[in-house]
């Protein structure tokens, strides 16, 4: 890893900007496609809390799913959040997960999730808000930390580079 003394250039930090935690229904599997195998994972609900701003995840929209042959998977989710105070954002959520060996073997015996180092996923958040209090949404780079702490649960850690 390159860092300030060999670059000359300072180090990025982050930020904790949100926490979401999304319900989703099993997967509605497409098959097999040119692409690798799909399912669509809906969305049921859950709940947020970030910086000045909390609230719920609307049921609607879901994760689109794509199982590569090479063994990663590609998230690609899009779906809505409702602030405490009225404000509707809505998120497009794209990512990778790469699975252990293990991780790869438990999950074709269906068993799901793994232990969380078994696994890394992360992902690239892009909201959408009116302008305003949370535009500042639309205007920072945001990187995630997708966590699945049980089979319909996901947890999204989304930070900005400071």
């Amino acid at each position: 890893m390159t860092n300030t003394a060999q670059t000359g250039l300072g180090v990025p930090t982050l930020e904790w900007v949100m926490s979401i935690h999304v319900s989703i229904a099993a997967g509605d599997e497409l098959g097999a496609c040119t692409d690798g195998q799909r399912s669509n994972f809906r969305i049921l609900g859950g709940h947020f809390e970030g910086l000045d701003v909390r609230g719920e995840v609307l049921a609607g929209g879901a994760d689109f799913y794509l199982q590569r042959s090479d063994g990663v998977g590609e998230l690609d989710a899009r779906y809505s959040l409702l602030s405490d105070r009225g404000e509707l954002i809505n998120i497009h959520n794209v990512g990778l997960i790469v699975l252990s060996d293990k991780a790869r073997e438990l999950d074709a015996q269906g068993i799901w999730p793994v232990d969380e180092q078994e696994y890394q996923c992360s992902c690239s958040p892009r909201f959408q808000v009116a302008s305003g209090r949370l535009d500042w949404l639309t205007r920072s780079a945001l990187i995630g930390k997708v966590i699945y702490p049980a089979a319909d649960l996901v947890a999204i850690h989304c930070y900005r580079l400071a």
